[in-house]
């Protein structure tokens, strides 16, 4: 493979991210580049166990299905045994981006990727279906498997897992069952999920379209209904000292009122001020209350393949009343 001298690509670790790990790749057009590609090789990885997959990146131009807005990135995987273009692996995918400048996260089915790549995908390719110009940040690229609510669970867990060190050991985060016993190695992050709820102030989305490809099929998202869910996030230790050291990070990590990525998707997080029947913890306990805003699936996404033509044909003898 030629390499292009009309895309470019480099790291950014100075801009904030969604992941929240402030690591990005840059890939920019610098020249007419329709059909050229960027192109990773990446130990082998058995994607079989995961549904789909969800790449969250951020673009100064919008695409779409309309000729003055097409799209311009296109995504392909291969592998050793079916690798890009060759006979029998044809799964690509047509990357929405529906706001420029905005971080979007696109969810691209694995349904359909052949067996031989699907097993051991070993390369993953951006190519130019177009030749707009673009400057376009990746932050990541993960393999998913909805589940509710312990996506979010997971997601504050891997936020909050010792990232922290007390005396040189890091502190443990620990999801805490309802109604189990507080446990009793310190110091700890407690993470406890107390309430769900229906979000009635939010709409149900209906399902969008996704997995966009060059011959016009695509697929519509089930229909999702919003929750709430409560979480108390509590700093536990043995000294004053260690918890306001546990409480200061966990200031800097819990978003006030912003992005939570939970399973290479963006929900909304915001502090919250305790319902009255949760003040009754004892004195000594420090909690911080989040909620999250999440949508939960109702129905499978639909197969939809592009209608060729529609003929009708209209009896001009037959008067208006019939």
């Amino acid at each position: 493979m030629t390499p292009s001298v009309a895309l470019s690509v480099s790291g950014d670790g100075a801009t904030p991210t969604p992941s929240g790990d402030g690591r990005s790749i840059v890939a920019a057009r610098t020249a007419p580049a329709l059909n050229h590609r960027i192109r990773r090789g990446i130990a082998a990885v058995d994607l079989a166990p995961w549904p789909e997959l969800r790449i969250t990146l951020n673009a100064d131009v919008a695409t779409g299905a309309r000729p003055d807005s097409p799209f311009f990135l296109e995504l392909r995987l291969g592998s050793a045994a079916a690798p890009i273009g060759a006979a029998g692996n044809d799964w690509h995918r047509r990357l929405p981006i529906e706001r420029a400048g905005a971080w979007e996260t696109a969810r691209l089915s694995l349904a359909d990727l052949p067996a031989p790549v699907r097993a051991a995908t070993t390369q993953i390719e951006l190519r130019c279906v177009s030749d707009t110009p673009f400057t376009a940040r990746i932050d990541q690229l993960v393999a998913s498997r909805p589940s509710f609510p312990s996506d979010i669970d997971d997601a504050l867990l891997a936020l909050l897992d010792q990232r922290i060190s007390i005396g040189g050991t890091p502190v443990s985060a620990q999801v805490m069952s309802a109604g189990g016993a507080l446990p009793g190695a310190l110091p700890l992050i407690l993470i406890q999920p107390y309430d769900l709820r229906p979000a009635s102030q939010r709409d149900a989305v209906d399902g969008g379209p996704s997995d966009f490809t060059a011959g016009g099929a695509m697929r519509l998202r089930g229909a999702s209904d919003p929750f709430e869910l409560d979480y108390a996030i509590e700093a536990r230790a043995a000294t004053r000292a260690e918890q306001a050291a546990i409480v200061d990070f966990l200031i800097g990590a819990l978003p006030r009122q912003g992005p939570l990525a939970v399973n290479g998707t963006i929900l909304h997080a915001e502090w919250r001020t305790p319902p009255d029947g949760l003040h009754s913890f004892p004195i000594e306990r420090q909690l911080i209350h989040l909620r999250v805003t999440a949508w939960r699936e109702r129905s499978a996404p639909v197969v939809i393949r592009p209608v060729k033509s529609v003929s009708t044909i209209i009896d001009s003898r037959e008067t208006a009343d019939g």
